[in-house]
């Protein structure tokens, strides 16, 4: 699924002219995305000057908690490092 990122879209409407399936118009001056027209082809990630429009990737809570528990551990060893160069 596609999103458009609104602190970051200046309402340029490259998206709008590159999106085959007409799923991208602007309102209020910023891209708007109909996620039921929305093929994710990714065309308007490409021409967008910003990088306003990203791509949401739905995981599993069990990929969620395995993620968050590898950071926290480089976070755990990150921060034994620096104290053994403090040393």
């Amino acid at each position: 699924m596609l999103q458009v990122r609104r602190d970051l879209c200046l309402g340029c409407g490259l998206c709008v002219q590159s999106c085959p399936r007409r799923a991208i118009s602007l309102l209020w001056g910023q891209a708007e995305i109909d996620p039921y027209r929305c093929i994710p082809c990714c065309l308007c990630r490409q021409v967008c000057p910003q990088g306003a429009i990203i791509e949401l990737v739905p995981i599993s809570g069990d990929e969620l908690q395995t993620t968050v528990t590898t950071l926290k551990q480089r976070v755990e060893d990150l921060i034994a490092s620096i104290e053994k160069l403090r040393c």
